[in-house]
């Protein structure tokens, strides 16, 4: 299976959005969204969980396949 590619637009979306996480993670030592608050202890592990709070908002990759209620 071939992968999708990412529209220009939605991956600068994405940047921005890892952007703002990682400052807020960098300022208050968590990250918030809408679902759940995370704190991770070191960059490494805040740059891996903004990038996948990212994906996920816009439904990029395994993060962002939801699946539909019956």
């Amino acid at each position: 299976m071939a992968k999708k590619e990412i529209s220009p637009k939605t991956r600068e979306s994405i940047q921005r959005e890892i952007r703002k996480l990682m400052h807020e993670w960098e300022e208050t030592g968590k990250m918030t969204t809408s679902r759940a608050t995370y704190r991770p202890k070191t960059k490494e592990e805040a740059v891996k969980q903004a990038v996948a709070i990212a994906y996920g908002k816009y439904g990029v990759g395994r993060a962002g396949k939801k699946k539909k209620k019956k």
